[in-house]
């Protein structure tokens, strides 16, 4: 006996699937310039044509290529006569690694402080809460300028200011997502067999946020490079002879009117990547949200 499938009923289904799978033009776009960046960091020894630290006082402040300057120079060079280009490149992967690891240490440093607070409530919950009221209310450059002011700015010490940066977010929202979690079915139904709570957390409560958690990384990952580049920017980031996205805005700042291709690339490179992650951001919370899923 043969059955027939109604085409009425299933070619809505195959366009609805189509248009699921197929990505919009912005986000094609966006990712591939982060692939473009993350391929950049990686292998910024291997694609440089230069050092980062390579003098040439001779051929200082030589114009780009495209503008009738020496073919050797993709990007012109600095006050220095250093290449702009490899200097980029450079200053590009410093910049993501800053913001990688800092996101990294905030999200790991929130989402534990948020699963303390949602499972021993109590005053272990009122300071936790505390604290982050205190870090929400307070300007974090401000924190980020009097502590590198006062302590150095080495490049570790640097590394974990940033990585502070927003980790009150991810408390607040972990917390929030595991008292809802701890209110439903699964979370009690495991609990009632006796499973530890830690398990219970990490096998079943922690996959069921994630989704949540990684929209919030791609939402502060972009803050932190703009923090990067802030602090860089007014002397208390990266320093020389390193390099970073906002030490290169720093240094190009007093020859912007004479030679503009010291920052506007570095400037260019900042805005596209920040753009691109945060459109990203907006597209992954989209998906992964099921009401929002749902109402397409």
């Amino acid at each position: 006996m043969s059955t027939s499938v109604d085409p009425i009923l299933t070619e809505p289904e195959t366009q609805s699937t189509r248009r699921q799978r197929r990505l919009p033009v912005v986000v094609s776009l966006c990712s591939a310039w982060l692939f473009l960046v993350l391929i950049t960091a990686i292998g910024a020894d291997l694609i440089a044509p230069y050092g980062y630290a390579e003098q040439s006082l001779l051929n200082r402040l030589k114009p780009p290529a495209f503008l009738g300057g020496d073919p050797a120079y993709i990007l012109g060079t600095d006050g220095l006569g250093r290449d702009v280009f490899s200097r980029l490149l450079y200053a590009l992967r410093t910049s993501v690694l800053i913001a990688f690891c800092g996101t990294l240490i905030g999200s790991v440093i929130g989402t534990m402080l948020g699963f303390l607070a949602a499972h021993f409530r109590g005053w272990v919950d009122e300071v936790v809460m505390l604290l982050v009221d205190f870090q929400a209310s307070m300007p974090f450059l401000i924190i980020a300028l009097a502590i590198l002011a006062f302590f150095g700015n080495s490049f570790e010490l640097f590394l974990i200011v940033v990585g502070f940066y927003g980790w009150e977010v991810y408390a607040r929202l972990t917390r929030g997502l595991v008292l809802q979690a701890n209110a439903q079915g699964y979370a009690f139904a495991v609990r009632t067999l006796g499973v530890h709570p830690f398990r219970i957390y990490v096998r079943h409560v922690l996959p069921n946020i994630l989704s949540v958690l990684v929209v919030q990384v791609t939402l502060n990952f972009p803050e932190l490079i703009l923090l990067e580049t802030s602090l860089s920017f007014l002397g208390l980031g990266v320093q020389p002879p390193e390099t970073s996205l906002g030490l290169m805005l720093g240094e190009g700042r007093n020859y912007i009117a004479t030679a503009w291709w010291m920052a506007i690339p570095a400037g260019v490179v900042i805005f596209l990547t920040t753009l691109s992650v945060s459109l990203l951001g907006d597209w992954l919370r989209d998906r992964l949200d099921p009401t929002l899923r749902d109402a397409d």
